[in-house]
């Protein structure tokens, strides 16, 4: 009898040093969403008894999802996630389906029971956080070297910066009428345009243009954001760059046209050489044509008084089917 009692004792001893094994249970916490500086996360709880900094996290990866492995007991425990002994820790809400509240205290709560891998949650949150959409430099570019309004600042205005009117303004810093300003986008599509001055002026776009886009009568620019950009400059209102535009008769004339003033207002002179009659047009950079007529050689007088202010190409095809243009300002 003596015997069969050892041999209980041994086995009950046996299954409870088994059943007293500790479980594996790894920690993790997403700390993207952390706006406060911090170095190094860390677990703290009931288990530890709240020691601050005795379990450090580890980010193995580089991807700010920090984990840690600690073995305990089978039972339930209280915990949260803290950073560097306390210097920061997670403020969490009463009342969430991981939480427990006791007094004016709010932790996370677990059970082990096995060997357990924890979902990844977001700092002060039981759920993962929202994925961190990849953001790049847009460096928007505009000509104003043929706008003839007076302005004093362009701006960028678009559906990424709620249509704001001055909150993006663009600087030329070497002079060169074409204003920068480069914007950090999140990936995705989006619309916008070029104005001054807190809207004092903007775009009148062309529906239709490659580079517009048109909803509820507005068109705007369209930008599409995969990557870093860096934009050609484009001429105010226009998809494309500016003509190069002539600043004096000397630099519009030839052996074949001349077009004066430059800039122009009520009345644009044109010198036609040769035998024949001619057509001209006269077109804006959008290729609206604004005016379309005859001219003879020697002097012509175009009335441009009902032509907008802005930049224009005056295009002229002689008979013999010989083509010349000459760019101009009308203001």
């Amino acid at each position: 009898m003596k015997r069969i009692y050892a041999t209980l004792f041994v086995v009950f001893a046996f299954f409870a040093r088994a059943e007293a094994q500790p479980y594996d249970v790894t920690f993790i916490v997403d700390m993207n969403e952390v706006t406060d500086a911090f170095t190094t996360p860390e677990v703290n709880g009931n288990f530890n008894g709240w020691c601050g900094g005795c379990a450090p996290m580890e980010d193995g990866n580089g991807d700010n999802i920090w984990e840690i492995t600690i073995p305990l007991d089978a039972g339930t425990y209280e915990f949260k996630f803290a950073a560097d002994t306390w210097t920061i820790q997670e403020s969490l809400t009463v009342g969430d389906p991981c939480t427990i509240t006791v007094d004016i205290f709010t932790n996370r709560i677990f059970t082990v029971a096995e060997d357990m891998v924890m979902d990844t949650v977001c700092w002060a949150s039981c759920s993962s956080c929202e994925e961190v959409v990849p953001s790049h430099d847009v460096l928007f570019k505009v000509d104003m070297s043929q706008v003839t309004e007076s302005y004093t600042t362009p701006e960028v205005n678009g559906t990424f910066n709620g249509w704001c009117g001055g909150c993006a303004p663009m600087s030329d810093d070497d002079g060169d009428d074409i204003w920068e300003l480069t914007i950090t986008l999140p990936e995705g599509t989006y619309e916008y345009k070029f104005a001054y001055d807190s809207w004092a002026g903007d775009e009148a776009l062309t529906e239709g243009d490659p580079c517009t886009v048109t909803a509820e009568g507005f068109t705007n620019r369209f930008l599409d954001v995969t990557g870093p950009i860096t934009m050609d400059p484009v001429c105010w209102a226009s998809c494309d760059e500016c003509e190069s535009l002539p600043n004096s008769i000397e630099d519009a004339g030839n052996a074949a046209l001349n077009v004066w003033p430059v800039p122009a207002s009520e009345q644009l002179f044109l010198m036609l050489d040769g035998n024949a009659n001619a057509t001209v047009q006269i077109v804006s950079i959008n290729g609206a044509i604004m005016y379309a007529g005859v001219v003879t050689p020697n002097l012509n007088t175009i009335d441009i008084a009902s032509i907008p202010a802005g930049a224009y190409i005056v295009s002229v095809i002689s008979n013999e089917g010989n083509a010349t243009s000459r760019g101009i300002i009308i203001e």
